[in-house]
């Protein structure tokens, strides 16, 4: 999967008739970022820090001032965290893994009551910045941050939240292609592919749980009972 997404990318890059290299670097190093999310690597935090970097270069000079603060006040600190949780909760039986954990309907329902404000502020924060598109830029925001709290959650429903979050940046880029530059493609083309990658995480996720669940049933059988 990850040599596909290299090589649409690179394709999208060469058919462009202006080119813009942040975005292709960007958009190749971001592939691997979110393999390695959908699999459930303990290091994929580490390798996101990097991605973070690229992209905020990249919307800088879009003007995409969600995006910036997205990844530079958002994204980046939640690679601090999930690096942090992530290595507290490698798994036992496989240490390249993390622990996949379920959240509880109570927690998922204050999460989204309070997004509701975060929204609002958020909104009129962008407004403040004359961010270009700035409903999308704001969902975009949003949608970003649930996905954040569930990956660092350890829950498999961060998936979903990028999913939402790629159809947003999906539109988002390509406003920026049709009113900007070709030379942006690598980026459309990256958040295409990030959608039916966080679609084989929400799965992979899935099978991971139920393989952890089922080592637990097994190593609790292994314990003598007095």
């Amino acid at each position: 999967m990850l040599g596909i997404g290299w090589i649409i990318i690179i394709i999208g890059f060469i058919l462009g008739a202006e080119k813009n290299y942040f975005s292709l670097i960007a958009s190749i190093y971001g592939i691997f970022t979110v393999l390695c999310n959908a699999k459930g690597l303990f290091y994929a935090p580490i390798v996101g820090i990097g991605y973070c970097i690229l992209y905020i270069i990249v919307s800088i000079s879009q003007k995409f001032w969600g995006e910036v603060i997205i990844y530079a006040l958002v994204e980046f600190p939640m690679c601090i965290a999930l690096i942090v949780t992530w290595l507290r909760n490698r798994n036992k039986d496989d240490r390249s893994f993390i622990n996949i954990n379920r959240i509880k309907w109570k927690e998922c329902l204050i999460l989204f009551i309070s997004i509701i404000p975060l929204t609002f502020g958020f909104y009129f924060l962008l407004k403040a910045f004359n961010t270009n598109e700035l409903i999308i830029s704001t969902i975009s925001l949003i949608t970003s941050l649930i996905a954040e709290y569930l990956l660092i959650r350890r829950s498999k429903f961060y998936a979903i939240g990028y999913m939402a979050n790629d159809i947003v940046c999906i539109v988002l880029w390509s406003f920026a292609i049709s009113s900007s530059s070709i030379a942006l493609l690598p980026t459309l083309l990256y958040f295409c592919f990030t959608f039916i990658n966080d679609l084989y995480g929400f799965i992979n996720w899935l099978i991971l749980e139920r393989k952890q669940k089922s080592q637990s049933v097994e190593q609790n059988k292994e314990i003598p009972q007095n």
